[in-house]
């Protein structure tokens, strides 16, 4: 087993048997929609990054976060449409962290990184059952 994080994600209850395989357990429902449950593993081996992975390319659809390990900063992440994305996180908190260098400019790919992040958060999110966080451009008549 390698460097061992605390992951929590929130994914469908049919796909509940899949998590635990890995090593989740279900932890709570308060407040989530229907067949909606947050899974955990508070001893992740790095962050089961590699498995949550696997899962995504199978179009299992999950969003959630793991801690820093020793050796690898903390992240959210999100799978939808078969495909999973992971960004730095800030510590208790789902949005993603973005590095701003000593002349006040940012990478950007880590700023694209963060938007497609977000929107796959969204997608993920909407097909669970919450509402999008993301506000919708009113259309012209």
């Amino acid at each position: 087993m390698g460097d061992r994080a605390y992951v929590e994600i929130v994914c469908r209850e049919e796909d509940e048997p899949l998590f635990e395989a890995l090593g989740f357990m279900q932890e709570f429902r308060h407040a989530l929609p229907a067949n909606v449950v947050t899974m955990v593993d508070a001893e992740a081996s790095e962050g089961a990054t590699t498995e949550l992975k696997a899962l995504a390319e199978k179009g299992i659809v999950f969003r959630g976060w793991h801690d820093a390990g020793g050796g690898y900063d903390g992240a959210c992440f999100a799978s939808a449409g078969g495909k999973y994305h992971e960004v730095p996180r800030l510590n208790h908190s789902d949005l993603p962290c973005i590095e701003v260098h000593v002349d006040g400019t940012v990478d950007a790919d880590q700023l694209l990184a963060a938007s497609e992040y977000l929107k796959a958060s969204d997608r993920a999110g909407e097909t669970l059952g919450f509402p999008s966080g993301i506000e919708q451009e009113d259309e012209a008549p």
